[in-house]
């Protein structure tokens, strides 16, 4: 068995697929970079925050002075062009990876589930010999050019689009989705204005239609994209399903990013008939020497493979409703299964002089940095530690901070959140304060 899968992994396929990937990846994602910047996003999220959520073991990135941003941002489009055409490919998707990820490390208020896949796409584009036709650096370097890659250097990116799904589907299995439809109840009830389809919205049925339709989806469009037979009806779904989810949700590139995606499962043969081109006759082998170079990157792919099965398993064994506690909902892919809203106040007193003070999160951070930190408890704690450090420079020795926090998940009545007798200074690290949050009533 383990021959067998190593043999279909290691045998010769036309590099067009990924070479097709690879455009429409970078040019994607220069159009995105480009975006963020028109929209004011570098402000909002690098510049005008005092304060920024940091990640755990992370704490050290820090966004640079405004001007050094943009340039930042600029240079994260043009890599991602680079890349889309093939030109100096090593390199741009080096840069791009690194520029990206740092973007996205910045501020954990901004976390986007599809920030987490584009960063995961560019490392493996790193390894991967995408350049190796229809790019600049094919026809620049003629050493660069192959017309066929191993399976695997194709088969790593459907994985990771599989991945994205399957997982989808098991953070659906929640009875919150499939049997109160929630949260699409919420959201569909406020689309009834949509010109032409707002009017199926007001019937009752259609959130449970768009439930259980979005679980099947997400269950089975992998097996539908792999299979040769089926794909056909599988591209269509995915054209439907994401366009519909666009329309409806307005949730950035995330859409267009898992469209132009699928493209990877569509093989060499099926491009050329679609385009009247003649069959892929092509015998020619590639190098499967084990040199060191290829030992390291199937070591780093085992290592990556790995990590992407069992990391969104992990909240399995951390907290036994994700949704309400948050632990281990990052990067476990949990894509639009909750609508979530808090509110929350801090009160510091001085143990000395017996002194209060309020404190309102909206006095220090922008908007999305306070309805995140509102219904998460690791960035509550955060800001705990972040106001203590602040009353410390104003001379409180020893500041004890307590939150008022009332938060509502998938339309439920608000209840309290967090024990408003703990005192948060208290806390070591953000994940001790996860057996301070009140059962979901």
């Amino acid at each position: 068995m383990i021959n067998k899968v190593s043999a279909y992994l290691n045998n010769p396929t036309s590099i067009l697929p990924l070479a097709i990937f690879r455009m429409a990846f970078g040019f994607i994602m220069g159009l995105s970079m480009l975006r963020f910047m028109r929209n004011g996003w570098i402000e909002e999220a690098y510049v005008n925050p005092t304060f920024h959520f940091t990640y755990t073991n992370f704490e050290w990135i820090q966004p640079f002075s405004a001007s050094t941003m943009y340039i930042l941002v600029v240079l994260c489009a043009v890599a991602a062009f680079l890349i889309s055409i093939g030109l100096f490919y090593r390199i741009a998707t080096v840069s791009f990876f690194l520029l990206f990820t740092y973007l996205e490390l910045i501020e954990k208020s901004w976390y986007l589930n599809h920030y987490y896949f584009v960063s995961l796409i560019a490392f493996l584009l790193i390894w991967l010999p995408a350049n190796g036709k229809y790019s600049c650096d094919s026809s620049i370097f003629k050493s660069l050019k192959k017309a066929t890659v191993p399976t695997w250097t194709i088969a790593i990116i459907k994985f990771q689009l599989s991945i994205v799904y399957f997982y989808g589907a098991i953070a659906k299995l929640k009875h919150d989705w499939l049997i109160e439809a929630q949260p699409l109840k919420i959201w569909l009830n406020a689309k009834t204005d949509i010109p032409l389809i707002g009017v199926i919205f007001e019937n009752e049925l259609t959130p449970f239609v768009f439930a259980w339709g979005g679980f099947l989806y997400d269950l089975i469009i992998p097996f539908l994209l792999w299979n040769r037979k089926s794909r056909p009806i599988g591209f269509i779904l995915v054209l439907v399903f994401h366009i519909l989810t666009h329309i409806l949700f307005n949730i950035g590139m995330f859409p267009w990013l898992m469209i132009f995606g699928s493209l990877i499962f569509i093989e060499s043969n099926e491009w050329r008939r679609l385009f009247g081109l003649s069959p892929n006759i092509s015998t020619i082998k590639f190098s499967a020497l084990k040199t060191s170079r290829n030992l390291l990157i199937k070591g780093v792919f085992v290592v990556f493979v790995t990590i992407q099965i069992l990391a969104p398993l992990r909240h399995f064994l951390l907290t036994d409703n994700v949704l309400w506690t948050e632990r281990g909902f990052r990067f476990s892919w949990h894509v639009m299964v909750m609508e979530k809203t808090g509110i929350v106040k801090f009160t510091v007193k001085d143990p000395v002089s017996g002194k209060k003070w309020v404190e309102y999160p909206s006095q220090r951070l922008t908007k999305i940095q306070e309805t995140q930190m509102s219904f998460q408890p690791d960035m509550i704690w955060q800001y705990a530690k972040y106001l203590e450090n602040t009353y410390k420079v104003k001379g409180v020795e020893n500041p004890s901070i307590s939150v008022f926090s009332r938060v509502s998940l998938n339309g439920r009545p608000s209840q309290q959140y967090i024990d408003e007798n703990l005192d948060l200074t208290q806390l070591n690290n953000s994940n001790a304060i996860y057996k301070y949050i009140s059962p979901l009533r």
